[in-house]
């Protein structure tokens, strides 16, 4: 099976999603790339960061109006084995080649069977990460049986992986300016410094002592963050800082140890 895609296509793709401001015009793009694949569908999945427990999700596709309201009714994100795999793997798999180990219980395998009857009957996944280890997936969809003729899953896997993580990289953008009004409250640096040291399992006093600043001070910027997060205690802040990226890992303090190749804390 020949495809018509080439590199002038996927650059083309790749710079109108570098500039794609919805999430309309990201669908748009993704549409295209099947179209230039020969792949019928496409569906990008990932969970939005505003709780733990049960986040809400992003979820752009084309599929069939009868499988998104099956999706819907049913609950299927909870059992799908593309979200399933992205969650522990980092390489793309063409679903019959999904093993019991990616499919999980009875009802993950279920999954496929339903889709399947959807028209949906072969695709290949594509696992992404967004920050801190956040989790998404992109899948390239066939009405055609598996498995997958093996030039589709070559060129799916030769513009497919770039292609996704352009996908989710415009999705994140647009998701930080437009979609989540709390990422728009200012955190300091200090604010974020004190937040971070809090993740360490550092104490008021021991913060204060790291950032040269008084016991008041450090209560301060962090009552400050509790307020701007919409929090009530500083755990529930290290997870929002988390999930909103204010937290991360910082290479600018003072060197630790080193010990054959391998940094080491000093405390």
């Amino acid at each position: 099976m020949a495809t018509n895609i080439t590199h002038d296509d996927l650059h083309s793709l790749t710079s109108k999603l570098s500039q794609a401001r919805s999430l309309d015009e990201i669908e748009q793009q993704c549409i295209t790339f099947c179209q230039l694949t020969e792949f019928d569908y496409f569906s990008y999945c990932a969970p939005i960061p505003t709780a733990l427990a049960r986040p809400d999700m992003i979820e752009i596709n084309s599929y069939p109006e009868a499988w998104r309201t099956l999706y819907q009714n049913k609950e299927l994100i909870k059992t799908d084995p593309t979200l399933i795999y992205a969650e522990t793997n980092h390489t793309p798999i063409t679903w019959n080649k999904m093993t019991p180990r990616h499919l999980g219980d009875k009802n993950s395998r279920l999954y496929f069977r339903r889709a399947k009857s959807h028209g949906l009957k072969s695709g290949i996944s594509f696992p992404l990460r967004g920050n801190v280890g956040s989790t998404a997936v992109l899948s390239l969809v066939s009405k055609k049986s598996a498995p997958l003729p093996q030039a589709l899953v070559n060129t799916a896997l030769t513009f497919g992986s770039l292609f996704a993580t352009y996908v989710h990289d415009a999705v994140l953008r647009i998701f930080d300016q437009d979609l989540l009004p709390i990422k728009k409250k200012r955190i300091s640096l200090r604010e974020r410094e004190c937040l971070l040291w809090v993740a360490e399992g550092k104490t008021t006093w021991e913060i204060a002592q790291i950032l040269q600043i008084a016991n008041r001070t450090v209560v301060f910027h962090l009552e400050s963050i509790l307020s701007k997060l919409g929090v009530k205690n500083r755990q529930q802040a290290v997870a929002h800082g988390m999930m909103m990226s204010y937290i991360s890992h910082r290479l600018d303090w003072e060197p630790p140890l080193r010990h054959k190749g391998i940094y080491l804390n000093h405390s």
